[in-house]
């Protein structure tokens, strides 16, 4: 079939190249000249500073797969064993974050009472249908079944993390689908962790020399001439299929028609013919970001007064630190900085602050180095400052997300050919990104 997919960002680029393969006649419309969408970074100086994501999980097939058919296999880097120790900043210093919620039992990151609360979990009587079809928050959830301290201490860090958003607002069920489908199937989180056990599909954080930039650049390069430079302005629905008017009055002609553009994009195209829709692709909420990524030629630990053998750390929300967390990139993947150097990552703004993003370079970068001198002990200046926005930023899951997805949905299904996906819906890291594209895929068939 001749299918138009509209999005060059990694669900774009992943559903085109996969349909290319499948032997459909695909052509991708991205406005942009660099692919990638979100996943971007550059060398500075040395530094490899990205501003989006910096690694994907291995562990889907779908992952593995794409990596293997953009020819990248023997380019892999994986995560070095720093990165699985991470911590929070809570009660005003730094405290090892737990893998897992057994692991609470031994970290100080709660209390004794707080961790007595915690053996209680597997006798909490499970959520049911008589308790309301309302959709249960993040930090609701894990109030209920592990206690207040564990929701404020353990929950809201670890939302931030991946959303930079508030747990008490993200959906507990689109936000941490694994988490909830735990109580539903097993009755308890902790029974079903045990019994899951050696099951999670998750893998290990991995990318590659240049960064996670090789990946888009890959499957751009791929596609070659079936990627084209231009922005999609209208759609137009024509003989069972669909017409996608293009920048500078040309037009594609497609029988089916994906549509991998960020939820603003998506909403516009999709006006004319699902107003509700594009209502519901408009509502969805993100959170602003500012990255600014760090550069010390001179990374002895002892210089820069920080424990740099970790991932990083988040800031619990309440201890009058803007910063959202940061990322010790150079602990995290070699290559990273020059050799004897240091590359950190902070993160700022998000659901919490979403205006900070707009303060000036200099402003940002000077509160993320105060508050880097005051959780990490931070002794002095970086060599290197880049400073990066992305807005409008992360898609946040509400309490409200699945009947947005109920109502787009549904408009879908009655405009055949189409399809919607990308990160605003099903899951923001970059391997459920990938999953989505690849199903999608798997549905139009070869």
């Amino acid at each position: 079939m001749r299918i138009a997919v509209i999005g060059g960002g990694i669900s774009g680029l992943t559903a085109a190249h996969l349909l290319v393969a499948s032997g459909h006649d695909a052509v991708l419309v991205d406005d942009v000249a660099e692919p990638g969408g979100l996943i971007a970074g550059a060398r500075i100086d040395g530094f490899l500073c990205e501003r989006g994501p910096q690694a994907l999980l291995d562990g889907s097939e779908p992952v593995r797969a794409l990596i293997t058919s953009a020819g990248l296999e023997p380019r892999i880097v994986r995560a070095l064993p720093a990165s699985r120790r991470r911590s929070v900043y809570v009660a005003g210093q730094l405290r090892p974050f737990p893998a897992s919620p057994p692991a609470l039992i031994k970290t100080s990151l709660l209390s004794a009472r707080g961790k007595l609360r915690l053996l209680r979990e597997p006798f909490v009587r499970r959520r049911s249908e008589a308790d309301g079809d309302d959709d249960e928050s993040v930090f609701d959830f894990v109030a209920r079944r592990f206690g207040l301290e564990a929701a404020q201490r353990a929950a809201g860090p670890a939302l931030i993390g991946i959303y930079a958003g508030d747990a008490a607002a993200l959906s507990v069920r689109a936000a941490l689908p694994r988490l909830a489908a735990l109580e539903r199937e097993h009755g308890s989180v902790l029974r079903g962790m045990f019994r899951t056990r050696g099951t999670s599909r998750l893998g290990r954080p991995v990318t590659f020399p240049e960064g996670l930039t090789e990946l888009p650049r890959a499957l751009a390069s791929a596609l070659g001439a079936r990627r084209r430079v231009a922005r999609a302005t209208g759609l137009e629905r024509r003989g069972g299929g669909w017409t996608v008017a293009l920048d500078g009055g040309t037009a594609l002609e497609a029988e089916r028609l994906v549509l991998a553009t960020p939820a603003a994009a998506t909403a516009a195209l999709l006006s004319p013919h699902a107003p509700v829709a594009a209502e519901a692709l408009r509502a969805i909420p993100h959170a602003p970001v500012a990255v600014v990524c760090l550069g010390f030629r001179d990374g002895d630990a002892g210089a820069l007064g920080m424990e740099l053998d970790t991932y990083g750390f988040v800031v619990a929300r309440g201890e009058g630190i803007s910063l959202l967390g940061c990322q010790y990139d150079s602990s995290v993947f070699p290559g990273r900085a020059p050799a004897g150097g240091v590359l950190l990552r902070a993160l700022c703004g998000g659901a919490f602050e979403p205006g900070v993003v707009d303060a000036d370079d200099a402003t940002i970068a000077g509160q993320v180095l105060g508050d880097l001198r005051r959780v990490a002990g931070l002794r002095r200046d970086p060599d290197v400052v880049q400073v990066w926005r992305t807005r409008p930023g992360i898609p946040q899951y509400d309490r409200a997300h699945f009947a947005r997805l109920r109502t787009i949905d549904d408009a879908v299904q009655r405009l055949p050919g189409l399809a919607i996906i990308g990160h605003a819906l099903r899951g923001v890291g970059v391997s459920a990104c990938i999953g989505a594209a690849a199903a999608l895929v798997r549905d139009i068939g070869a």
